[in-house]
């Protein structure tokens, strides 16, 4: 593991000598009253040497800019991984197991993405809990709610299992899924959720190890996760013939070897271990968690209303927007990187007092966001044939596609804005008025825009046009709700 100390100290036995010293000083500094740590210093150490020793960014103190680049880089080489062997696997469906089964996979994504999304919610509220808490210097508080967070995710991946075995087929019928894909379709979802604690587990112990300023370790066992997911595929469906069944089976056994890796990780590390169970902090976590994820769940349901004013235009506009969403993932890769990133930074930054830094950093990381996305919207737009035909070459599609493209591209920096500034509310855990920004903004408000739209103009552009729009609204939504805040902060 890296160590983020100088070179001319870290090297030697000079510098284990001062580094134990240190740590021991820290020890005689730090007072526990009352299960309760006296507020330490930001520049001194934390009383376990294992935490120095951690690839970990302070990111209450330095270079604003540098750090939040810095602890981005990982995140979006995560997400980037992420997409690439997300492509793979339905490569993988679709090209040898054929169209029935990639229907099946296809048919359950929402009920699985709903279901993942509101447990995974929860792990963002820990990895929020933990920021604040690591920025605070309380590690007894910190390192009991790792333990609690843990045992969180633990329980919530075993209810999501049998929630998914018991009810997948029940969903699935009243979903009108085609018969004829139903018991692939059952069959795949049973064994997915089989991977539910694991799935649960890696994104609680990467938004624990995030909210410590570790972007690194998440990003090493994804893509080590990613890599065994692809090898498995293979195994599974091409030499064992295993059909739909192994495409969840290497979901199932990769998710597992990701979250045992960190878990191992945490231990060894002392970054997880057996404490008390606090109810005020298993709340306080699950109050902050859970609107997350009802936010996540909400916005994947309101894109079905979303489809079908799409739905309206005819099959190549249907396949347009396919196509644009497809390029789109990929521009959303940073941007998803910077809102992670300022939630972690503004949850060290509130927990440890800094709020001038705060609003220094919206400035910074929004200026860096939104430079970055308006050279890669840009580019991605003068390139936007090349892109399109990459992923339907059905020339027709590819000109519906670029009228989309005018539209949203040029202004896709707002995007960046919209998820930078959200996640400063998210940060200081604000996560039910977050909820509801989100969801007024880009479901409720969406929605009407395009019944609007589809009414009035009728145009592909006016159905794009309607993106843009609302994430400038939530944005301005997010902005006037972190001023309200900080009046109050600063009182």
């Amino acid at each position: 593991m890296g160590v983020n100390l100088p070179a001319d100290i870290a090297s030697g036995r000079i510098a284990e000598a001062f580094l134990n010293r240190a740590i021991n000083i820290n020890k005689s500094n730090c007072m526990v009253t009352d299960d309760k740590e006296q507020p330490v210093e930001s520049h001194r150490l934390f009383e376990l040497g294992e935490y120095v020793r951690m690839k970990t960014n302070d990111l209450t103190q330095g270079s604003i800019g540098k750090g939040f680049v810095l602890f981005a880089i990982p995140l979006f080489l995560g997400s980037l991984f992420q997409q690439l062997y997300n492509t793979v696997d339905m490569l993988f469906v679709g090209n040898v197991l054929g169209k029935n089964a990639a229907a099946a996979v296809g048919a359950s994504s929402i009920l699985v993405t709903c279901l993942i999304n509101l447990f995974t919610g929860v792990a963002v509220g820990a990895g929020i809990v933990i920021s604040q808490l690591f920025g605070a210097k309380k590690e007894k508080d910190m390192k009991e709610s790792v333990w609690i967070a843990v045992l969180a995710g633990a329980v919530g991946g075993l209810i999501l299992t049998v929630i998914g075995v018991t009810c997948s087929q029940a969903v699935l019928v009243r979903l009108h899924t085609p018969a004829n894909i139903i018991p692939d379709a059952v069959l795949y979802v049973r064994i997915y959720f089989l991977a539910a604690i694991p799935m649960v587990l890696y994104n609680m112990c990467s938004g624990i190890l995030r909210a410590q300023g570790d972007s690194r370790t998440p990003f090493h066992a994804l893509a080590a996760g990613g890599v065994l997911n692809v090898i498995t595929d293979a195994v599974f469906l091409i030499l064992l013939d295993w059909g739909v069944a192994g495409v969840a089976v290497a979901t199932l056994f990769s998710q597992s070897m990701t979250a045992v890796f960190l878990l191992i990780h945490m231990l060894h590390h002392r970054i997880l271990t057996r404490q008390r169970l606090r109810w005020d902090l298993l709340g306080k976590i699950i109050c902050v968690g859970v609107p997350v994820g009802i936010q996540s769940m909400i916005l994947t349901l309101s894109n079905v209303v979303v489809q079908y004013h799409i739905n309206g235009f005819g099959e190549n506009v249907i396949a347009a927007f396919a196509v644009y969403f497809k390029a789109e993932n990929l521009l959303c890769l940073p941007i998803i990187a910077f809102g992670q990133a300022m939630v972690t930074f503004t949850g060290q930054n509130y927990g440890a007092g800094k709020y001038e830094r705060i609003r220094r950093g919206i400035l910074v990381c929004n200026g860096i966001a939104a430079a970055v996305l308006v050279v890669l919207s840009w580019s991605a737009l003068a390139a936007g044939n090349w892109i399109l035909s990459a992923f339907c070459p059905d020339q027709q599609v590819v000109a519906e596609g670029m009228r989309i493209i005018s539209v949203t591209f040029p202004v896709y920096f707002v995007y960046s804005l919209f998820e930078v500034t959200g996640g400063v509310v998210r940060g200081i855990g604000k996560s039910v008025p977050s909820m509801v920004i989100v969801i007024v903004n880009l479901c409720v408000i969406r929605i009407l825009m395009l019944e609007i739209s589809d009414r009035v103009f009728h145009s592909v552009q006016a159905v794009a046009a309607v993106y843009p729009l609302t994430w400038l609204m939530a944005t301005l939504s997010f902005v006037g709700y972190y001023l309200y805040v900080r009046k109050q902060m600063l009182q």
